[in-house]
């Protein structure tokens, strides 16, 4: 079968069900980002599995959402580095396993 990419309509379907999934959790309505400060590998070395990361550089998951605020608040338009800020708060939340904790 022929790669034919990832169509947006598939992304904006799997965010929905995350989302309606995480609204459902009754004790989870506010996150609270017990850490914080995270490891990020450049884009550079992020997506060269050939050579080991040598250059890291430090986020921050309070940071990021402070960031994304200036949207929600429509203080700003969102930009792609948005996508960044936000798939490291979803990494956060993963690790959480929320969804599938009983």
């Amino acid at each position: 079968m022929e790669d034919e990419g990832i169509t947006i309509l598939n992304i904006r379907k799997l965010i929905n069900i995350l989302s309606d999934k995480l609204e459902k959790l009754d004790d989870k309505k506010v996150v609270k980002l017990e850490d914080d400060l995270y490891w990020n590998i450049l884009d550079g070395e992020l997506y060269n599995p050939y050579d080991k990361p040598v250059q890291f550089t430090m986020g921050s998951l309070t940071e990021d959402w402070e960031f994304l605020q200036n949207v929600l608040n429509k203080e700003r338009e969102i930009i792609d580095y948005d996508l960044y800020k936000l798939a490291s708060i979803l990494k956060f939340l993963g690790k959480k396993g929320m969804i599938t904790k009983k």
